[in-house]
């Protein structure tokens, strides 16, 4: 799994960057806003999601750790995907859309493509006032957080178990919350 990824910016497309690091380029799907923020040709960290299904594998990616966690969130939402959960992030800056789901904005979440009226209801009501803890001051609490996920926990199954493991290095936290699982 893909958590952040550091390197030169050797292309812009409409929706994506390839971002090349150790002589490998990455196709990153990306934000509107946050392709626009990308400086050309330079030196770019994002941090990203890997997405897995069938036999495909998408990075998707992320100006700040805040922005990757709306966007895990986003995807905790029942027939919410990683296009519309993009879509979504492109609205406008984390704080705003945040701010929009937290007034129930309905009608402005209503404007990305594909969301209609009770799909937006849906978003806002699983997720009004879950947002406050997004990017956490712990980055390998949210690496677990992220891991179990991938393996197929819940968001807040996931979260539970991070908690209960123990502090030290990714991988130890992540057996420990396993542990924690399968019990």
């Amino acid at each position: 799994m893909i958590i952040k990824l550091t390197g030169r910016l050797t292309h812009k497309g409409t929706n994506y960057a390839i971002v090349e690091t150790a002589g490998v380029g990455y196709q990153v799907y990306l934000s509107s806003g946050t392709l626009a923020d990308l400086p050309g040709g330079g030196e770019v960290e994002l941090w990203t999601h890997e997405h897995v299904r069938e036999e495909l594998h998408d990075l998707y990616g992320f100006r700040s750790e805040r922005e990757r966690g709306l966007f895990l969130e986003l995807l905790d939402v029942s027939g919410v995907g990683p296009k519309m959960a993009q879509n979504i992030m492109s609205l406008g800056k984390v704080e705003e859309i945040e701010r929009r789901i937290d007034a129930s904005d309905v009608a402005w979440m209503s404007r990305v493509p594909g969301v209609g009226k009770k799909t937006a209801q849906k978003i806002i009501l699983e997720l009004k006032g879950k947002l406050t803890d997004i990017g956490s001051s712990d980055p390998l609490g949210s690496e677990v957080v992220s891991a179990l996920m991938n393996l197929g926990y819940s968001r807040e199954q996931a979260n539970q178990a991070a908690v209960q493991s123990e502090e030290g290095p990714v991988e130890e936290r992540l057996k420990a919350a396993l542990k924690a699982l399968v019990r």
